[in-house]
């Protein structure tokens, strides 16, 4: 039999670009029911496409809660050829067998991280500016999260790096991209018209009566 928690041995042999990274958090799921969400938005029904890559984001959950869910994520999703990236933990993610993590700006330095990881894992960071974009190549980054695009409950971001950053990147080009922060599917034709290829969500999709509805919303929108 297969061993599904173990990832491919190099998850760096090509860069990926996301179309769809939902950002999963407990507490933005009906009932906090976290894995129902991610077995809806994974799922390869006819009558909707699925997500792509999910990214565990959990700030208050404590460790061992922590590695379970990573565990049960990458157990769900890898036979369906879904992506598993962990918010902030390289630890969690490779103990977990994810495919990558994602680090803050405030988080560990991804250069540190890619030592600690070396090509066992994917790193991606949050930009929101192109001399962050450029650090994140430097520092040996896999794909940036460019934002935040537009006001956020989610998180407290006080300046909105907004479309004009995303072009920036764009045009720069250096690195992989997922579009992040405010964005639904009412506002995801501004950034397809930008230019942008991915997009990463949490409330718009956690937080939907019909998560797999709104994952075939933004996906069609990406899609033209």
């Amino acid at each position: 039999m297969q061993d599904v928690s173990r990832p491919t041995p190099n998850p760096r042999s090509t860069k990926p670009q996301w179309r769809l990274c939902v950002l999963i958090s407990e507490a933005l799921c009906p009932a906090g029911d976290w894995l129902a969400v991610a077995e809806a938005i994974t799922s390869a029904k006819a009558r909707h496409r699925k997500a792509d890559c999910i990214q565990l984001r959990e700030k208050t959950t404590d460790d061992h809660e922590l590695l379970r869910r990573a565990q049960q994520l990458v157990s769900l999703c890898r036979p369906r050829g879904v992506a598993i990236v962990i918010n902030d933990r390289p630890d969690i993610a490779l103990l977990a067998r994810a495919d990558g993590v994602h680090l803050g700006q405030d988080d560990l330095p991804c250069a540190r991280v890619r030592e600690l990881v070396s090509d066992k894992l994917l790193i991606g960071v949050s930009t929101a500016n192109l001399d962050q974009a450029q650090r994140a190549l430097k520092d040996d980054a896999d794909y940036c999260g460019v934002g935040p695009m537009f006001p956020t409950t989610t998180k407290d971001k006080p300046t909105i790096a907004g479309v004009d950053y995303l072009q920036q990147y764009l045009a720069w080009g250096k690195l992989p991209h997922l579009a992040i922060g405010g964005i639904t599917p009412a506002n995801t034709t501004q950034l397809v018209d930008a230019g942008a290829r991915g997009v990463a969500v949490s409330s718009a999709v956690c937080s939907a009566s019909d998560p797999q509805a709104a994952v075939d919303e933004l996906l069609g929108t990406l899609s033209g």
